[in-house]
């Protein structure tokens, strides 16, 4: 296949996914006991619509789809640099222990914090963003052997921290009242909790500004993927790169998990599913992962909030039934 081929074939595949993700909005959105048609759209936007109408939508439905889709983004972007920097396939942010570590400061935050002392809702996105970015950094720095972080150390170590924080957050839980503890064991399914404007902005804003560094960085990824001596090699000073991907990579994954809980498998799947796609190239590769996690995010809370209505089932639990058995192939594989 010429060069000039596989560049239109990605941007056939990328236009693709994009359409699949409007579509997957748009089902999104209309989930529920009451479906909205284009012409009540309309109404909403022109400001002719009933009241009733323009609160199902627009102060209950298009926060949670948002922050559904925007989760999708972090954990799916999350994934792909964590597996491009470690060149571990089976890399993600549940895998290398970043979920538990939110977990815990945020059980931690409900047992030991008096009720009413720092408002929860600013208070933890905070510590799971702080939980995050603490177990990302001991789970590196406990990877680096002879000043190089060992993937498969990497990959070792994050489970077994991932084991113990998650033992530790249920210890905690034990002290929790009925209503605490159900709001935890919500969170650690992967329950939307989150889902509000503030959050919605704050996640754009900040997950833009991370997708635009990861795709401005696709080069050095690519290089990375030739190994350390190589990139070395090649210029590109290792170290600080890793770092710096690293941080991006954890920031995205905490942001995610700090108002959509403790998802797993979305950041190990969706890379996978991307590059079967459109290749290795990390250029086609990013916005082609985000896109998948988009479709992927969307289509579990559609299921979620379907399936068992009007119960609602965590987003987690639907997210890791999709994701559990491709996890077990990639471990046949490997």
């Amino acid at each position: 296949m010429t060069e000039r081929r596989k560049r239109l074939r990605t941007s056939a595949v990328l236009v693709i996914l994009a359409a699949l993700a409007l579509v997957a909005l748009w089902c999104d959105i209309n989930a529920g006991y009451r479906s909205i048609s284009l012409e009540e759209l309309a109404q909403i936007l022109s400001g002719t619509a009933s009241q009733s109408l323009t609160y199902t939508l627009v102060d209950l439905r298009l926060p949670r789809v948002l922050t559904s889709l925007l989760v999708g983004v972090g954990l799916s972007l999350s994934g792909c640099l964590l597996q491009g920097v470690s060149r571990n396939d089976m890399a993600d942010p549940g895998v290398l222990g970043i979920n538990a570590g939110a977990g815990l400061l945020v059980a931690a935050f409900i047992v030991f914090v008096p009720a009413g002392l720092f408002p929860s809702a600013v208070a933890l996105p905070v510590l799971a963003f702080a939980g995050s970015a603490a177990v990302a950094f001991l789970g590196w720095r406990l990877s680096v052997v002879r000043g190089a972080s060992s993937p498969r150390r990497l990959l070792l170590i994050g489970v077994a921290l991932a084991t113990g924080l998650s033992s530790a957050t249920s210890l905690l839980m034990l002290r929790m009242s009925d209503g605490d503890y159900a709001f935890v064991q919500n969170w650690l399914a992967g329950g939307i909790w989150g889902a509000s404007w503030e959050n919605v902005g704050l996640l754009a804003v900040g997950l833009a500004l991370l997708t635009a560094g990861a795709f401005y960085a696709s080069r050095t990824l690519n290089v990375l993927g030739l190994g350390p001596a190589a990139a070395t090699g090649l210029g590109v000073n290792v170290p600080r790169a890793t770092a710096a991907l690293t941080a991006v990579a954890v920031g995205a994954s905490g942001l995610a998990c700090a108002v959509g809980g403790g998802l797993t498998f979305v950041g190990l799947v969706c890379p996978h599913m991307a590059r079967r796609l459109v290749g290795p190239n990390f250029r086609a590769l990013v916005p082609a992962t985000v896109l998948v996690g988009v479709v992927l995010m969307l289509l579990a809370d559609i299921i979620s909030r379907t399936l068992l209505a009007p119960n609602e089932i965590p987003v987690g639990i639907v997210a890791a039934v999709i994701g559990a058995p491709y996890f077990l192939y990639l471990l046949a594989k490997s």
